[in-house]
């Protein structure tokens, strides 16, 4: 999936870190950046019309569950008739008739296209998706859908294209995909082709190779990165097929990745997504025999595409919070179901969220001014005002002394820039970069003025040496702000040192606060869960929607049942809460678990700034607590060692009832 995280933190790294969008500056800020970006103009239009009240009816606006009817041609070539619902069209392809018909429903002609603005003229803010055993947890297919799977078949970017865009990032070993895998019908077969063009292509960040589109020509499939997207892949078409071709197709892979690295190459399919989907496809295969007995059958599947979902039956809008894999299984019974799959590659390290705290809680959240974020940056700023101001003498003398030339000098500078730069070698050389370009023309200016005055206003010129223009982006000048103090600190300046601590101690007791107000606040633990819900969709699994799979673990209600003693998703959010004591700050599930009371870690809350003293911000990171996973790998264990991976899971199974 996108990943509106990253999109979010990187438009406040850029612009604002708390963005205010009643402000005009701010808005065409954010014009510029989509642009930037090489989002549709459109889009772009829309967006910002919406944002300054200009734009026409709004997709909330309309009934979700407005009848939305279009035509579309079946596999003769005769005109059908559908309907489907609003909050389904608006979610497909903007070439699709269903999309284009619920367009109408918004009365959205044609946009003029944006012009693109210069950036802001004030930048002074600029910085920063089970019941019981016997409950079907899967929807049934709607039989009035035609299936025509020949639609979708091809991929957008033919071959005799796609071989002149990759001729200088072919490997130099070929991949084919076994002949007895190649007939399968059980998934839509462009994807034969997409995959075999992955594993034949070298890494180039030139070319953009990482993005799903230079290998299909449009980007429909996953809109992340082809490293995650590939592992989904694989997951889907392997599980579709008999024990003996997967076992195939795995091996050959592994025998092209063998041969690749043998010959110096770097392709985007990596060993650990090979690992994942042999994994992936195993415990998936023991959960539909788990859920569905013997007997049952895999009639088809869908990657996370709209137009491949609704022809395999279903309504793309009921799909879960985060499936990445749809399977179309027809039970013993002989009714057709939907099994929705969300795929993560494994339980350990993982992080469930990853984003500024802001962006969390959301801009038109009620923050206290303990944590809110405007009030932090406004304060961070003051207090770099007031230690330089109130340092003069100090900063001045500084500047003229010290030796930048000397093994002592460099020794020190090393040493904060390593603080200040993660030691991430990039950081880090950044840090050096901009701080000498201070000193350096400081100590020229105070030759000619020993009176200067060394402020906001003369580093936001100074630190924008050799571009020729002045700079009141508050981050900017803090961070070298921040390095000058920290630098004098090291030469004995105790004031600077003051000013360092005082830096430091606000930034955890901003991250203290914070943790301390998810806890108390049932509001802020509310926009916390549903920030990891993509990641770890524990609502979804509870209310049936869909089921997880973690490498070889299996998240289902019944895995839910046992960790908890319950699958209601109500009865376990009332038990979480956040233990703001521990280091980190833990959320836990306390609760009466099958008559005895427990406390069970789920995730830690890493709160930070990335950048303690200029960032103005922190970051929210949740990382699955260790002995959470252990609990879900005993408890899928447990419920599925005894089913056996069978070895026909596309035709009728044969073999032993499940234990």
């Amino acid at each position: 999936m996108f990943d509106w995280q990253k999109f979010f933190d990187d438009f406040a790294e850029k612009y604002y870190s708390v963005p205010n969008f009643d402000n005009k500056e701010h808005v065409y800020a954010l014009q510029n950046y989509l642009i930037s970006k090489d989002m549709v103009t459109e889009d772009v239009d829309f967006a910002i019309k919406t944002l300054l009240g200009e734009a026409p009816k709004k997709p909330e606006d309309i009934d979700p569950d407005t009848p939305v009817k279009y035509t579309i041609k079946d596999k003769d070539g005769k005109d059908v008739q559908k309907t489907t619902t609003y909050k389904s069209a608006i979610k497909r392809d903007k070439d699709s008739p269903a999309f284009k018909a619920a367009e109408k429903l918004r009365g959205d002609g044609k946009q003029d296209k944006p012009e693109k603005l210069d950036s802001p003229k004030d930048p002074a803010l600029a910085g920063d998706r089970e019941a019981d055993n016997n409950a079907d947890t899967t929807r049934k297919t709607d039989k009035k859908t035609i299936k025509s799977k020949e639609d979708f078949q091809e991929l957008e970017l033919n071959d005799r294209k796609f071989e002149k865009q990759n001729k200088k990032n072919q490997t130099t070993t070929s991949y084919e995909l076994p002949s007895e895998i190649s007939e399968n019908p059980k998934y839509p077969k462009k994807y034969q082709k997409l995959l075999t063009r992955m594993l034949n292509t070298q890494v180039n960040a030139k070319d953009d190779t990482k993005n799903l589109g230079y290998f299909m020509g449009e980007g429909k499939a996953g809109l992340g990165g082809s490293e995650a997207n590939i592992g989904e892949l694989m997951t889907m078409m392997s599980t579709t097929m008999r024990d003996k071709e997967a076992t195939k197709f795995f091996q050959s892979i592994e025998e092209h990745l063998a041969r690749v690295k043998q010959d110096g190459q770097k392709i985007h399919v990596g060993a650990q997504w090979v690992k994942a989907a042999k994994e992936n496809r195993s415990i998936s295969l023991r959960m539909f025999r788990d859920k569905y007995g013997n007997g049952y059958e895999i009639e088809d599947s869908a990657w996370d595409v709209a137009e491949e979902v609704e022809k395999m039956g279903m309504d793309y809008g009921d799909k879960g919070a985060s499936t990445d894999v749809f399977f179309k299984v027809k039970t013993p019974d002989g009714k057709s179901v939907f099994q929705e799959i969300s795929l993560k590659q494994s339980l350990t390290g993982t992080n469930l969220h990853n984003g500024a705290v802001g962006a969390t809680f959301g801009r038109d959240y009620d923050y206290p001014d303990s944590i809110n974020p405007k009030i932090y940056t406004e304060n961070q700023a003051q207090n770099h005002d007031n230690y330089i101001i109130g340092n003069q003498a100090n900063v001045r003398t500084f500047i003229e002394d010290v030796d930048t030339g000397s093994p002592e000098f460099d020794k020190r500078l090393d040493k904060i820039a390593g603080i200040m730069g993660s030691n991430k070698p990039n950081n880090v050389n950044l840090v050096k970069i901009q701080l000498m370009d201070f000193l350096k023309t400081a100590k020229e200016d105070l030759l000619s003025n020993p009176n200067l005055d060394i402020d906001r206003d003369y580093l936001g010129n100074t630190t924008q040496l050799g571009k020729g223009k002045f700079t009141k982006e508050v981050k900017v000048v803090n961070k070298v702000m921040t390095a000058l103090a920290r630098l004098q600190a090291e030469y004995g300046d105790t004031g600077a040192q003051a000013h360092v601590d005082n830096l430091v101690n606000e930034s955890k007791q901003t991250a203290t606060n914070t943790a301390v107000h998810i806890g108390q606040s049932t509001e802020a633990k509310n926009r916390v869960l549903k920030s990891i819900q993509e990641k770890l969709p524990l609502k979804s699994v509870a209310d049936g929607d869909e089921d997880i799979v973690m490498g070889q673990t299996g998240l289902t209600q019944k895995t839910l049942k046992m960790v908890f003693g319950t699958d209601d998703w109500d009865n376990i959010k009332q038990n979480l809460e956040v233990d703001s004591l521990q280091s980190p700050p833990l959320l836990k599930y306390s609760g009466e678990i099958r008559g005895k009371k427990e406390s069970i870690p789920i995730a830690n809350l890493i709160i930070r700034e990335d950048g303690i003293g200029y960032k103005g911000a922190h970051r929210f990171i949740m990382k699955l607590d260790t002995k959470f996973g252990k609990r879900l790998e005993s408890a899928s264990q447990e419920i599925f060692s005894d089913q056996e991976t069978a070895d026909f899971p596309v035709g009728r199974m044969r073999g032993r009832e499940p234990v």
